[in-house]
């Protein structure tokens, strides 16, 4: 069990989307004679797209609506002074919010809270959503001058709750701010699953906020070596995986010729022998098993597959981090990888480059794929 969870505000615990709306609503019926000639819906439209989710500041927001629509019964001072005073009477917060952080607390788990935005805005927000007291750490960048992605807050949260990196994770839903920042320090992180953008990086997904709680509480993923019984349940996973999640990259019978049914048994012999001779590492979740990769004498990574069930629970990213150090004791300084078009995404995230994509031929068919590399010198030793 993680020892501390350091939470994201605006759009994680706080329904950025749906509190917004709803200030947007309520300023303008307050200023019917001065802003009456433009459509609600067109006002509120616009001051959603210039707003990019919170990632504008509002007098840049305010000044541009009073220039584009034409407002001149009212400055953008006072109505960003409007926005200021009373946008935490709209705030709103995730379905289960206070019921997921108290089942946190009793379960002994420390709370933190970083959050970027005015000092002031931010607090009030907390405030109006009942969860104050919840946190033992909120950090605020208004106040602390310093803003995520900055590891340097989250590395006073860190020690102001006294636990180090890979005791705690951070959950958030900005794949840089959040995610990609929490692990950059060292941290495990949890990705709030959104429409705007991806966070391959993470360690978990989560669609809502009930299931952190357990995933929190229950976050051991088992990593063992092999051993030659471990073959015929790891050809398994390799079909399966093949056969479900890389069929979104390619035709049926590039998958056939990938990993084909009727060299199945063929194959366990082959991997029994080629994973014990390189460095394997195979993952655990609940007593069944989750991934495996290996790393070859020639210091590449042969192998890396998740099994179909356990995809984006952070497993791939665990079994990555185990290979990489296991590189770095053996002196390797560029781990390189042969990565299909499904796994690249994943691979940039992990800081791998591609060297050139290349069309291979298995059994007579063309697949395409991509070499990556990844320098190992300069990576943080703490990290994972």
């Amino acid at each position: 069990m993680f020892k501390a969870a350091i939470f994201d505000l605006d759009g994680t615990l706080l329904d950025r989307e749906r509190s917004l709306a709803s200030f947007i609503d309520s300023q303008y019926d307050r200023f019917p004679g001065e802003l009456g000639h433009i459509p609600k819906e067109q006002f509120m439209q616009r001051f959603i797209e210039l707003d990019a989710r919170g990632y504008r500041w509002k007098d840049e927001v305010y000044q541009q609506l009073v220039v584009e629509f034409g407002i001149t019964d009212i400055s953008w001072e006072i109505m960003l002074a409007d926005y200021l005073s009373r946008f935490k009477e709209h705030c709103v917060g995730f379905p289960g919010l206070t019921d997921m952080l108290g089942e946190l607390q009793k379960n002994s788990v420390q709370l933190a809270l970083i959050t970027n935005g005015p000092g002031q805005l931010q607090l009030d927000s907390i405030r109006a959503l009942g969860i104050e007291d919840y946190f033992s750490v909120a950090l605020v960048s208004g106040i602390e001058g310093i803003s995520k992605p900055d590891p340097r807050i989250f590395e006073k949260a860190l020690e102001a709750l006294g636990v180090k990196p890979h005791e705690a994770v951070y959950i958030g839903d900005h794949p840089e701010n959040d995610i990609a920042a929490a692990k950059a320090v060292g941290m495990s992180a949890i990705w709030m699953e959104n429409p705007h953008g991806q966070a391959p990086t993470a360690d978990f997904k989560v669609s809502h906020l009930q299931q952190l709680p357990a995933l929190v509480a229950n976050d051991a993923i088992e990593i063992s070596g092999f051993e030659p019984l471990y073959a015929e349940e790891i050809v398994a996973l390799f079909y399966g995986t093949v056969h479900s999640v890389n069929a979104a990259d390619y035709l049926p019978e590039q998958l056939a010729a990938w990993a084909p049914e009727a060299l199945r048994q063929e194959k366990v012999e082959q991997w029994r022998v080629s994973l014990a001779e390189n460095k394997t590492f195979v993952a655990w979740k609940d007593g069944k098993l989750a991934g495996f990769a290996d790393l070859a004498a020639d210091g590449k990574l042969d192998r890396l597959y998740v099994h179909q069930d356990y995809q984006g629970r952070g497993i791939a990213g665990r079994l990555l981090r185990e290979i990489e150090q296991e590189a770095r004791r053996q002196k390797v300084v560029e781990l390189k990888v042969e990565a299909s078009i499904t796994a690249k995404p994943f691979f940039e995230h992990c800081g791998f480059t591609v060297i050139e994509p290349q069309t291979i031929e298995r059994r007579g068919v063309r697949l395409k794929n991509y070499r990556m590399a990844k320098a190992l010198h300069d990576l943080n030793e703490n990290n994972g």
